[in-house]
């Protein structure tokens, strides 16, 4: 059997890997996915899904694309269609960047990018097998009980195609509950039309919402705040600026919001197809980071210190969690985040120079 052997996981999870290059782990991707479509059996149903760079996403209820979406995300505006107690959803000006941004299509990437980030470190196995009749990378990892949802302590195991490291099958098992979701995957890499993303049907009377969020270069945003947006200069291979703007505030980020709106939001996203590498600033007011901003209500993950052009930093990663870092430089807080280890965020973070 075909074996990625990069170590075993448990309290070794966020061990350190002295020596080691960045961006030197392993997997990568050998296909590249800018788009795909996607049928999901998921234990609520079938969805049909539709993804394209730099980041619209849509999802159907059924295997039908002649259905309107309930879920769409494209120019910088999100719709959820109504429901019979629901008039349907339409914020617009969206975050583009995590932790402010909330996506959708998160649920490929969740667990996927902390089996990544761990696989890289060399901390987890992946084991070269088959799904669905697909070569894969297969891996098992423990879940901690969340009382929040009454889901007890169990385990789950993942499937990754080995070509573009997209799900292909998550089994979780907890006492007395086992869920399985797949992914099936066509028209990767194809021109997906218009029509994918059409917007869903709404009542008389959506709720509305503006997040004031506005896309442009770099050097335009830079214009519009008081201190100077920093870009990487250091990034895994095949990764690109994807989007880029600010705000005059940032979302509440942290378990329960408890790191307010901050004032002079700037995000970059950098992509690899569909994975992706988040950066963000803001001003930090009188309070700094009062929690981690990717930190969820019950939500498990592993944390530990870091340090970033001197200053003392966080890492965290979880299974419901990105791997990411966070600190604070003088009136600045910054975030960085991605499928990878603590080591290459930080060559990431120590990279950040003014944008041009």
């Amino acid at each position: 059997m075909r074996r990625l052997v990069l170590g075993l996981c448990g309290l070794l999870l966020l061990s350190s890997t002295a020596g080691a290059q960045p961006f030197s782990g392993s997997p990568s991707p050998t296909r590249v996915a800018h788009s795909f479509r996607a049928l999901l059996q998921t234990p609520d149903g079938t969805l049909l899904a539709s993804w394209a760079e730099p980041g619209r996403y849509a999802e159907r209820r059924g295997a039908s694309r002649t259905r309107r979406p309930f879920v769409t995300e494209r120019g910088g505006t999100t719709y959820v269609g109504r429901e019979p107690d629901f008039p349907g959803a339409v914020a617009r000006r969206t975050f583009i960047a995590r932790p402010d941004a909330f996506s959708s299509s998160e649920r490929f990437a969740e667990p996927v990018d902390f089996v990544l980030a761990q696989a890289r470190r060399g901390t987890r196995t992946l084991v070269g097998t088959t799904a669905g009749g697909k070569p894969a990378w297969r891996t098992a990892f423990p879940l901690r009980a969340n009382d929040c949802a009454g889901l007890r302590a169990g385990g789950a195991t993942l499937w990754l195609s080995r070509s573009t490291l997209l799900p292909l099958r998550l089994v979780e098992r907890r006492v007395g509950r086992t869920t399985v979701e797949t992914f099936a995957y066509r028209s990767v890499n194809a021109a997906l039309p218009a029509a994918d993303f059409g917007t869903p049907p709404l009542g008389a009377r959506p709720f509305r919402e503006d997040q004031g969020f506005r896309r442009t270069s770099p050097a335009a945003a830079g214009g519009q705040l008081s201190y100077a947006p920093e870009l990487p200069t250091v990034l895994p291979s095949g990764f690109t600026r994807a989007l880029s703007g600010w705000a005059p505030r940032s979302a509440r980020t942290g378990a329960e919001g408890s790191n307010p709106a901050k004032q002079e939001l700037f995000a970059a996203v950098y992509r690899r197809g569909f994975e992706r590498i988040d950066v963000t600033q803001r001003l930090a007011g009188s309070g700094g980071w009062l929690a981690d901003p990717f930190g969820g209500e019950c939500v498990f993950q592993f944390e530990e210190a870091a340090t970033v052009r001197g200053v003392s930093a966080r890492y965290g990663a979880g299974p419901s969690t990105p791997p990411h870092i966070y600190w604070r430089e003088g009136r600045v807080l910054y975030t960085v985040s991605g499928p990878f280890p603590k080591a290459d965020l930080v060559a990431i973070a120590n990279s950040l120079a003014p944008a041009p």
